[in-house]
């Protein structure tokens, strides 16, 4: 295709009063699969609706560089979303990031193939999920993955090699890679190749899989399912709707016939709050993708979501149309606990602040498509199941080792081996490496409710970090295991690798920390604060002291989901096994909302496995109809 054409994205104005036969909300990692492979029939018309534009630009194109969550207008990342206090966090906000534009947190993410353990997948059948169990979802996974490296991992059946997400394991040039592999060892966890295959232990030290194509390109969902190719050669029946929001469903129908998605109103995204509003009807079925955030705010701006005096959409004077309880009930995520050693800058990615060092390595991309500006900024990682763990030793067992095909020994947590500072502000003049535990398998649950019928302002959101007390319990015990596995290497390496940050050392540069950059006042910790620069060790830093640095730094691993919980029934979820919402005729969802329990998983492979089946569904029904 001639490189100059561009990408053709309509408007809210070209669309309005036009009917389609598929009308997909959401241009993310789903809403892109959605599109796609609807469209794959050019005797139907499909319509996908997106708040942010495509913006398909060198920079969202390089791997490293696309992962800047500070690049918000160049990315389209949106930063201005804000939990309420967190009472397991000194009452501290934390900071929810989403990104606008086509292909969603695909475009941003690190790029992480994970699909998750079999018995993530078993404990979904077990919740009365059946059609969700490992061996219905694993042959979709296999569909998407396009598996390159050795001749073993090539000809594995186990894996996929012909779908649209190409994946590899870059060859990091850092020395600190040896050093971690042989500490994990000390530590009783096995060295292993491949966290994808199913028959791989839920306890090992791993290379990370990632989604980079062959020329050295972040492959996301705009990239792998709707390219400029694509969209041109579909553009007389797949219309991509940038620069829209929309706000409201229209719905007709009752209990007793069931209730029908008739059409769906929307604005431009950007214009004024008086702007035109817009209507676009539909002739099938309406599919709902815009993320575990924007998916329940829609259906609770619809009138659909719990009712009572009491509930938000009562207050806003929004009619009730559908009685679902669990519409925004179950905000889950995965959240991490940053704890970083100070190491020489030619092992980390911290070398690229050097301007010169930063240019070279961008034209190294530019001509070659190698270097580190084609990496991800995760190399390597632990996962394991804190039962694993003899809590005085803080070593592996191997009679505790765990079985990852059951449904209650999948990992609970991860730890990444990341070598960047991730404390999401700026720490000046430091070279940091990051040993980064997050809990996979949270037990509390956080809310999201509505505080306007305005859709561009973002939902309130009560998140679930530190919520439980196991939850609690688990990220101690990951913490204090970080701790020990940092302090193997240490002894290993042949470089020095102080604690930066961590629990019990360098009190003051963490308070020094705090105040770099602070969107919102630093509440004040409730716990008595060690004089600075005390340097404790896994062995005498204290439960108190692990639990006050938590409460000060944990923060989110991006991977919101179940808000609109896939369920047996209506009291208790929001869609069906074939992702239809209850009491609608032709309205399902096919994100991360969806998820019943959040998988032990980066949300980017178990979301686009969603999305694939949902669009088995929708033609299985029409070619049935």
């Amino acid at each position: 295709m001639w490189p100059f054409v561009p990408y053709p994205e309509c408007s809210a104005d070209d669309i309005d009063g036009k009917t389609y036969d598929y009308i997909v909300i959401g241009g993310g990692t789903a809403g892109c699969v959605l599109a796609s492979r609807l469209s794959e029939d050019p005797t139907v018309s499909v319509l996908l609706i997106e708040r942010g534009h495509v913006k398909n630009s060198l920079v969202s194109r390089m791997p490293l560089l696309s992962q800047n969550l500070f690049w918000t207008d160049t990315l389209q990342v949106q930063s201005t979303i804000w939990s309420e206090p967190i009472h397991g966090a000194y009452g501290r906000s934390n900071r929810l990031w989403a990104v606008n534009g086509v292909g969603g947190g695909s475009r941003l993410n690190a790029m992480l193939w994970t699909r998750g353990w079999p018995g993530n997948y078993n404990t979904w059948s077990n919740m009365g999920l059946e059609d969700w169990a490992w061996d219905k979802v694993e042959p979709y996974f296999r569909r998407l993955e396009h598996v390159t490296g050795p001749p073993d991992k090539i000809q594995s059946g186990a894996r996929g090699h012909n779908g649209p997400i190409e994946l590899r394991q870059p060859l990091y040039p850092f020395k600190w890679l040896i050093y971690l592999a042989k500490a994990a060892s000390n530590l009783g966890i096995s060295i292993m190749d491949d966290c994808n295959d199913p028959e791989s232990p839920s306890c090992g030290y791993y290379p990370l899989e990632t989604a980079i194509s062959k020329s050295g390109e972040r492959v996301s969902a705009l990239t792998a399912y709707l390219s400029k190719h694509v969209a041109q050669e579909r553009i007389k029946y797949l219309s991509v709707c940038t620069g829209t929001v929309a706000f409201r469903l229209q719905v007709t129908g009752d209990e007793n016939i069931g209730r029908t998605v008739t059409g769906v109103h929307i604005r431009s995204s950007t214009g004024p709050k008086s702007g035109k509003d817009y209507l676009v009807r539909a002739r099938r079925e309406v599919i709902l993708t815009c993320g575990a955030m924007t998916t329940p705010q829609l259906l609770l701006l619809s009138g659909i979501g719990p009712s009572g005096e009491d509930s938000t959409e009562s207050r806003l004077g929004i009619p009730l149309v559908k009685e679902l309880p669990a519409v925004g009930a179950d905000f889950s995520d995965h959240y991490s606990i940053p704890i970083m050693l100070q190491l020489p800058a030619k092992e980390t990615l911290h070398v690229l602040q050097n301007a010169i060092w930063g240019l070279w390595y961008i034209l190294v991309w530019i001509v070659t498509g190698k270097g580190l500006m084609g990496f991800s900024s995760a190399p390597t990682a632990i996962f394991l199941h804190t039962d694993s763990i003899d809590e005085k030793t803080m070593q592996v067992t191997a009679l505790n080792k765990q079985d990852a095909t059951r449904m209650h020994q999948v990992p609970n947590i991860e730890i990444m081996m990341i070598p960047l500072n991730t404390l999401e502000r700026t720490v000046p003049e430091r070279s940091l490496f990051s040993i980064y535990p997050t809990l996979l398998q949270p037990r509390a649950k956080g809310r999201l409710e509505i505080t306007s019928t305005d859709p561009l302002v973002n939902p309130k959101i009560t998140h679930p970090m530190f919520g439980h007390k196991e939850d609690q319990k688990t990220a101690r015990i990951a913490v204090r295991f970080s701790m020990r596995l940092a302090h193997e290497f240490q002894a290993l390496y042949p470089f020095p690798a102080p604690f930066a940050f961590g629990p019990g050392n360098e009190l003051q540069s963490l308070s020094e920390w705090e105040k770099l950059g602070a969107a919102q006042p630093i509440p004040v910790a409730t716990t008595t604060i060690e004089p600075p620069r005390a340097n404790k060790t896994w062995k005498d830093v204290t439960d108190d002291e692990i639990d006050d640095y938590m409460r000060r730094v944990g923060h989110t691993a991006l991977h919101f989901s179940s808000t609109c919980p896939m369920g047996v029934d209506e009291k208790h979820g929001v869609v069906d096994q074939k992702l239809k919402v209850f009491g609608f005729t032709n309205l399902r969802i096919a994100d991360a909302s969806v998820l019943p329990k959040i998988t032990s998983a980066h949300t980017m492979a178990p979301v686009l496995m969603i999305a694939e089946r949902c669009a088995d569904f929708i033609k299985s029904a029409w070619e049935e109809a």
